[in-house]
């Protein structure tokens, strides 16, 4: 339901006015950062859309009851109207490794189109969820704006997307963009304390470390990550570094294909340092801003990476610099 979405207000606010109102549109990007809500966000909408308990035509506050075969199906995904069409469905219909899967491709959305021109079976509204729609290749993003030009009745497309540098501008001025912003320390604490049993020093590390993202959070609380990535902005601006280690660290992230989530958690490090420091962290932010851009033009990651850290490095070397 939308109250157990964090944060996101502006975006659950215009969601709910349409809803409200019967004008929602027919094709939406979601747009941002990792762990903000935008996939649960979507899931929430589909279910609104479909509950059988709820009536929200003359209420101010809208939600789905949770409840109902449609809510629970949802929930489960195994409603036959709501379709993610992601690397998971894209290797399924390959009979392919889900590590292979680096782009979405027109087969795929092929598939979605095949979807979309069948009858609704049992709910009320379909929904094709596309995610990440910034991996779409050329061929693919040119077969979905076809869809997106002809919209069926009933119907509602949400591209997913950490950003829209990629995504053909066809495309975008076709659709919606909702904007989901970064989540607030305190949102990422209290999500912390009501699922982890930890010490408040060790929420609001994991807080500040996470970026604004519960993903990271999770991660960061699991254990899972060895918070390389999440503190190397930090081990930068504090350790020093041979040669062969920044060449190791940049094959080893690049290896992982994290380079865009590393250098993502990095700039949302560094900006926190900015309010701090404006002068001192710009030069650093610029850096950052550049090799996130270039990997958004599939430069070599790893190649990227090699020279964010030796140019982060020799900043350090620089009277006033952060990484000082």
């Amino acid at each position: 339901m939308f109250e157990n979405i964090l944060g996101q207000k502006k975006v659950k606010k215009i969601i709910s006015s349409q809803i409200i109102s019967g004008k929602t549109a027919h094709a939406y990007i979601f747009m941002g950062g990792e762990g903000v809500g935008k996939r649960l966000t979507a899931v929430e909408f589909a279910k609104i859309m479909n509950c059988t308990v709820n009536d929200f035509t003359e209420k101010m506050y809208i939600d789905a009851c949770g409840e109902c075969i449609s809510c629970r199906k949802i929930a489960k995904n195994i409603h036959p109207d709501i379709h993610f069409i992601d690397f998971t469905r894209q290797a399924e219909l390959e009979n392919d490794d889900l590590e292979k899967q680096k782009t979405l491709r027109i087969e795929t959305i092929r598939y979605m189109q095949k979807k979309v021109s069948t009858k609704i079976y049992e709910g009320k509204w379909k929904f094709f969820i596309i995610e990440p729609a910034e991996k779409m290749n050329t061929a693919a993003a040119n077969s979905l704006l076809k869809t997106l030009e002809e919209p069926p009745e009933n119907t509602i497309i949400i591209l997913i997307a950490r950003h829209k540098e990629t995504i053909p501008q066809t495309v975008i001025s076709r659709t919606q963009i909702m904007f989901f912003q970064p989540l607030e320390n305190t949102e990422i604490s209290s999500w912390l304390g009501l699922n982890y049993s930890m010490s408040d020093e060790e929420v609001q590390n994991i807080a500040e470390l996470s970026g604004g993202s519960v993903e990271n959070a999770k991660r960061l609380a699991d254990g899972k990550s060895k918070k390389d990535e999440f503190s190397l902005w930090l081990k930068l601006k504090t350790q020093s570094f041979y040669i062969s280690e920044i060449l190791e660290l940049s094959k080893n992230i690049a290896r992982k294909g994290s380079a865009l989530e590393c250098i993502e958690a990095m700039t949302a490090e560094a900006e926190k340092d900015f309010k701090r420091e404006p002068r001192a962290v710009a030069l650093a932010l610029d850096l950052l801003t550049f090799s996130k851009t270039l990997l958004l033009k599939n430069v070599n990651a790893q190649t990227v990476l090699d020279n964010l850290f030796f140019g982060l490095l020799d900043l350090k070397k620089n009277p006033g610099s952060v990484v000082e």
